[in-house]
Formats: C-alpha cells, sequence, structure tokens
C-alpha cells in the first residue's frame, strides 16, 4: 500500500474514533514521538493502521457506483429499431455514453428518449450526423 493510501486510512480511523486534535497528536507522540501522521516511516504508517484497526476502525471501500449500461438495447417489436441499432452502434463507435443519446434526442427533436423516437425522417438525420462524424474521426460506419 503506499503511503498516501495509509495516511488516508489513519485520518479515516482518526474520524472513526472521534479523536480531537490533541487526542490525535497524544497518540502519534506517544507512540512514535511525532506530531504529525507525515512524519511517520513507512513502517510505522503500517503500524499505525494495523493498531486503528486493532482498535475496531473498519477500512472497507466504499460503495461502488453502478455501472451505467455501454449499449443500448433495441428490441425487436421497436419501430425501426433496425436503423436504430445502427444510430447506437455508430454512438457507441464514438466513444460516447449511452445516456446520452436519450440527451441529444431530447434537446434536438423535442423526444424525451431515444427508444420513442418513431419518425423515420428525424431517425435519417441522426443517422447521417452520426456517419459523418464517424468518418471524419476515421471510425468506419458501415455495419458489419
Amino acid at each position: 500500500m503506499d503511503r498516501n493510501a495509509m495516511l488516508a486510512k489513519i485520518h479515516i480511523g482518526r474520524k472513526t474514533m472521534g479523536w480531537d486534535e490533541d487526542a490525535y497528536r497524544d497518540v502519534l507522540r506517544g507512540r512514535y514521538g511525532v506530531d504529525s501522521a507525515a512524519k511517520l516511516k513507512p513502517a510505522d504508517l503500517a503500524d499505525m493502521c494495523a493498531y486503528l484497526a486493532g482498535q475496531g476502525v473498519s477500512f472497507k471501500p466504499a460503495a461502488k457506483a453502478k455501472e451505467k449500461a455501454r449499449w443500448y438495447a433495441i428490441p425487436d417489436r421497436t419501430p425501426h429499431c433496425q436503423q436504430k441499432r445502427y444510430i447506437a452502434a455508430l454512438w457507441r463507435a464514438l466513444g460516447w455514453k449511452a445516456s446520452g443519446l436519450d440527451t441529444r434526442c431530447k434537446k434536438q427533436f423535442g423526444v424525451d428518449k431515444f427508444l420513442w423516437l418513431h419518425d423515420q425522417d428525424k431517425l435519417q438525420i441522426l443517422a447521417k450526423d452520426l456517419h459523418n462524424r464517424c468518418k471524419k474521426r476515421g471510425i468506419d460506419p458501415t455495419p458489419c
């Protein structure tokens, strides 16, 4: 574990234990002869982390955020499903977030969700724009 991670653990432990500044510095002085965790040697940092763990402090990582979908699922029964899949594929090829497709449809066409866009002309406008953007970036826009 690197130095910054151990320092962070020590400060989390200090907060968990409810130590004020004076109590925290007293512990550092009593155990290591320093008044700041920044002055601790790597072995002392590890020892202080172990000491805090022995006092009941748990250093569990924060809950990870749920990963957003990387693609846009388009059911077969959706109108213009093949064209919508092509648009979604171009969107992904450009490296953009799937949620951005809804945002674009909302701003450009006034439709809240990409799946709810059923106007062939509007889908064609979107497909042409994404096709041109792919070409400009050197991405092959032809469907596989």
